[in-house]
């Protein structure tokens, strides 16, 4: 087990970060999980540093990153940027939401074989169309064809549908720190479906919170895989 308090102090003292801003886009949630504990480390070691936190569309993201208008960018998988570096913050559990009186939700965990009937709804935009992408593959592993509807709202907005019974969606375990009217959260117990979120910035960057905010993440995912490792 990692001495995880000496590993902060470490991570606190590299740089010379006393002030400035940092400037993060995210395609992620900062609701539970190892980005919440590590944006939490940063904002209490650091106070007079200003961050400010930008969502959007992968491509629009990483446009802003190439242009220098952000230090990083927080998403699933890899992110592809030309001369870029990448670490892998975390691996998440896939979540299934559903409507509090749907049938599954008696159940502590789900299958996939259990929601191959299942009507999905997913955003039109950002994470939608990875989500979209990811439930054909594993739906269609089941010989099964994909119902989906997409809709031109933000993940809230998606949760607020499902809780009105419009149909189950898919959230990393992250999301599920925050609690929606009529919406309940069941894990799917593949171990395939762990998702990788990566911060991806570029190299060059000398800005200090950046380099700050980098150590309390290898810090943070260094100690999330020692627990994986003993559970």
């Amino acid at each position: 087990m990692l001495d995880f308090s000496g590993a902060i102090a470490l991570a606190n003292a590299d740089g010379s970060a006393s002030n400035g801003r940092l400037y993060l886009g995210m395609i992620a949630s900062l609701s539970a999980g190892v980005l919440r504990d590590v944006t939490a480390d940063f904002l209490a070691n650091h106070p007079a540093i200003e961050l400010l936190i930008v969502e959007g569309e992968r491509g629009d993201l990483l446009t802003r990153l190439s242009h220098r208008k952000l230090d990083a960018v927080v998403a699933c998988g890899s992110l592809p940027v030309e001369n870029g570096d990448s670490l892998m913050l975390m691996r998440a559990r896939t979540y299934v939401a559903l409507p509090a009186g749907h049938a599954l939700s008696k159940n502590d965990y789900l299958s996939w074989n259990e929601l191959r009937d299942e009507e999905f709804i997913v955003c039109a935009s950002e994470p939608g169309p990875e989500i979209h992408d990811y439930l054909t593959h594993r739906l269609g592993e089941l010989g099964r064809r994909l119902r989906v509807t997409h809709h031109r709202v933000g993940r809230e907005g998606i949760m607020n549908l499902v809780g009105l019974g419009l149909g189950a969606s898919l959230v990393a375990d992250h999301w599920c720190g925050v609690s929606y009217p009529g919406v309940v959260f069941r894990p799917i117990i593949d171990d395939q479906d762990l998702v990788p979120f990566s911060i991806t910035w570029l190299p060059d960057n000398d800005n200090p919170a950046l380099r700050r905010f980098l150590s309390l993440s290898r810090v943070r995912a260094m100690e999330a895989m020692s627990d994986n490792s003993s559970a």
